[in-house]
């Protein structure tokens, strides 16, 4: 190391990461391109380690790296990059919460299914059906279709006449 200067190794450890995932940011426009030693060495400055540190918090939160090359960019202009960061989250966490209807439908539905396989003996050989049960079994809705239906409930048309 020469004076605040880490090689990648360092910045690496320093920064809870890889020397190949500074590359990859590298490469993928997330940091700047480092000073190299005449022998061709990565040199990085200190401050690279809170911008990658930075990146692996945004990617805990659910950011992908394109939203964070786009909050960096933002935050490069001279602009705060704070209000695009609030929008990003809010409609990861609605993606999230969507998901989670999702599987809560696909999970009773499947319970119910377990309930009716529960009533089915185990079959006697393994011929050419492995498990019959996994033939019995069929959920009834995809998972398009019930991201479909959730949407449809969302805006209010998952309502029909007579039920």
């Amino acid at each position: 190391m020469k004076g605040d200067e880490l090689y990648i190794g360092e910045l690496a450890e320093l920064a809870g990461t890889s020397a190949q995932t500074i590359r990859y940011y590298e490469r993928e426009g997330l940091l700047g391109k480092p000073a190299r030693t005449q022998s061709g060495y990565r040199l990085y400055s200190s401050e690279t380690a809170s911008r990658v540190r930075f990146i692996k918090k945004a990617q805990a939160l659910g950011l992908s790296l394109a939203e964070i090359r786009e909050i960096l960019q933002l935050a490069r202009a001279g602009r705060s990059p704070c209000k695009h960061v609030r929008e990003r989250l809010q409609a990861h966490l609605e993606a999230l919460d969507r998901r989670i209807r999702e599987m809560q439908l696909v999970r009773n539905e499947l319970a119910q299914q377990l309930n009716e396989l529960a009533k089915l003996p185990d079959q006697i050989d393994s011929s050419a059906q492995v498990c019959q049960l996994i033939d019995v079994i069929s959920l009834k809705t995809s998972s398009s279709e019930l991201s479909g239906a959730i949407k449809r409930k969302e805006r209010g048309y998952g309502k029909q006449k007579g039920h």
